[in-house]
């Protein structure tokens, strides 16, 4: 396992999320705590930094109460955009460089 701060953790954690080994509430607290809390920036490249702010961005506004979403739906991203925000993460980065 890779140091919170460590950007491998990142790409980890997508693999994670995609081969089913971890949940959406999981994903999305973990990632909150290696990139918004714990990264650097200046050790992402450009694409990363786009990729990684994206997800963060619809990981942010995850919830999986059907409540949230009955409130307000734009507020908050479902488990379909979640995954589907991951897997274009993962496609982009793949396109730059795979680690």
């Amino acid at each position: 396992m890779y140091e919170k701060s460590d950007k491998r953790r990142l790409y980890w954690l997508i693999d994670q999320y995609l081969l089913g080994k971890i949940d959406e509430p999981t994903f999305c607290d973990e990632f909150y705590y290696s990139y918004d809390s714990e990264s650097n920036n200046e050790t992402l490249s450009d694409v990363e930094q786009q990729a990684f702010a994206e997800l963060s961005n619809v990981s942010s506004r995850f919830s999986q109460y059907e409540e949230d979403h009955k409130l307000d739906a734009r507020a908050f991203s479902t488990v379909q955009e979640l995954k589907q925000k991951i897997m274009e993460t993962k496609e982009k980065l793949q396109e730059q460089s795979p680690i």
